[in-house]
């Protein structure tokens, strides 16, 4: 038998929570929070008095030191947690088991807690108990031990039912006690063998990331991923970036340690001491704020969910921890690379190839060895202009983009804009400027920065002088006027088709579709 082969045998209920309690064995850190509610919790503890089934239980023995919870819901466990290695992982089992230490070991302190279950003598039934005095409950707490076994039964002697009392809380001892329960052992096996166990088993179906494996494989005393990344994400908050996930980071990590962003390279992350992770984090958030810093001041996001592809946030982070400050020539470069990246949807077709050759391209950039980084002169607008509006894809997210980087302070009704459109991503901000039925009129190109309810296109109300912050110009509100919507999209496109032009330095070109709602394309007219 190999030493990862599963090793079934049969432990006492009993004995697993005192072992889980001990340390001896531990709830390591990549597990899923204890989601149970209080009735899931009396229902399993029902199963058990009655010698129901309630499943078996996974435990991986391991030399491999990894962070394991000590406390869970305001339980304390592993409080004298073992240091000896090779030691015992719980996989599958942990609102079981948790769930029965929390009643066995609870401290008592405090009464609203959910470890705090007695045991209803009368009604022979398991209970959060409103009044704990009540004579009939049997606090859970006070079974394990004899002693306090022996004191809590003989708080029933003065009762009529004493004898009925003394002899149902005995069952419960012994249906405790004798519970034997089905315990698979796995043996020493790598944290990556085990991953793919763990989803499979995972009652939840939760996944098992990347950033999951890192924050248990990386752990010691001196650093903890968990805690590195909130700190992190909580430098980002007043800057509106909150919502960076913990991946990105991760992967900005990784490059700080001198390795790739792809998953391979983000495991070796485990070869670095926590001195070296530490300096690490500490480029990496630095690097985070002088990028939220240009993507606000030179692409006015606000909002880290208008950045159309993560990815991009990953390779400025890389730019500005490995360049030289206040580059004027890189940074406008830098900019270009942005807008072409998210006009040409470069990122949607990313692979792990891509990623590598795109990361030593933003190093070699950074350190001055190119003057470039894409050397694409023609690009297609297609999509930009004619995708149908919405915010979940790339082509629209760039669209308003493109809407925000103006920065219009009113209406093309004259209204004020007060700058909220900058600050969250939300299509509430966005109007489209032709009626409901006209062509085009639910594609990105119809998009114009409204905030405001009340927008009706047939009114026809376009009395704003600064319409081309709104990338309009006064042919457009001819063509609305007139209620010629694809006259007003050929004009718009070549007014898109100059900025997009200005903002990536390239030649751009784009192609029409035939009508509104057919994905039939012809090539650009020009009726500016």
């Amino acid at each position: 038998m190999q030493k990862k082969d599963p090793k079934p045998e049969i432990m006492r209920l009993e004995e697993l929570a005192v072992l889980v309690k001990s340390g001896d064995i531990k709830l390591p850190r990549f597990q899923r929070p204890f989601v149970w509610q209080r009735p899931d919790m009396l229902k399993l503890l029902d199963s058990i008095y009655k010698g129901y089934p309630i499943g078996s239980i996974l435990i991986w023995n391991s030399s491999q030191q990894l962070t394991s919870e000590r406390s869970i819901a305001g339980f304390d466990v592993n409080i004298e947690e073992r240091s000896l290695f090779p030691t015992n992982y719980l996989l599958d089992g942990q609102q079981r088991l948790t769930t029965l230490c929390g009643a066995l070991f609870w401290n008592g302190i405090d009464d609203n807690s959910i470890w705090n279950i007695h045991f209803d003598l009368e009604r022979e039934e398991f209970v959060h108990p409103k009044d704990s005095n009540l004579v009939q409950l049997f606090p859970l707490n006070k079974l394990i031990d004899t002693s306090d076994f022996i004191r809590q039964c003989m708080k029933y002697g003065h009762k009529i039912d004493s004898e009925k009392y003394v002899h149902i809380a005995e069952r419960l001892l012994r249906s405790i006690k004798d519970y034997k329960i089905a315990v698979v052992k796995i043996g020493d096996m790598t944290i990556d063998e085990v991953a793919p166990i763990f989803e499979r088993i995972n009652s939840t179906g939760r996944k098992l990331t990347m950033v999951d494996l890192m924050m248990a494989a990386t752990w010691s005393e001196e650093f903890d991923l968990t805690h590195e990344l909130q700190n992190i994400r909580l430098s980002f908050i007043e800057q509106g970036f909150e919502d960076v996930s913990d991946s990105i980071i991760l992967r900005s990590i990784s490059a700080a340690a001198g390795f790739g962003i792809n998953k391979d390279d983000i495991q070796r992350l485990r070869t670095k001491s926590p001195a070296e992770l530490i300096d690490a984090v500490k480029e990496v958030k630095r690097a985070f704020n002088e990028s939220i810093n240009f993507l606000k001041n030179s692409i006015y996001i606000g909002d880290f969910n208008y950045i159309p592809y993560g990815l991009q946030l990953t390779y400025l982070v890389e730019y500005f921890r490995l360049s030289k400050p206040n580059n004027i020539e890189q940074l406008e470069h830098l900019k270009q690379w942005f807008w072409f990246t998210s006009a040409s949807q470069y990122f949607g077709r990313a692979n792990t190839g891509q990623n590598s050759a795109d990361l030593a391209k933003i190093r070699a950039f950074a350190f001055g060895k190119t003057e470039r980084l894409f050397v694409v002169s023609q690009l297609d607008i297609s999509n930009l202009l004619f995708d149908r509006f919405n915010l979940r894809n790339a082509s629209s997210t760039t669209f308003t983009l493109l809407l925000n980087s103006t920065n219009p302070k009113c209406t093309v009704d004259e209204r004020p804009i007060d700058g909220g459109h900058l600050k969250m991503k939300s299509s509430k901000f966005f109007a489209s400027c032709l009626d409901k039925y006209a062509a085009y009129s639910d594609r990105n190109l119809a998009r114009i920065i409204y905030p405001y309810t009340d927008w009706n296109p047939s009114d026809k109300n376009f009395t704003t002088p600064n319409i081309d912050e709104h990338l309009l110009n006064q042919n457009c509100i001819e063509a609305l006027i007139s209620g010629d919507s694809t006259r007003f999209c050929s004009i718009r496109a070549n007014l898109i088709k100059a900025k997009v032009g200005e903002l990536t330095g390239c030649d751009i070109s784009y192609s029409i579709p035939t009508g509104a709602n057919e994905d039939l394309w012809c090539e650009e007219i020009d009726l500016s």
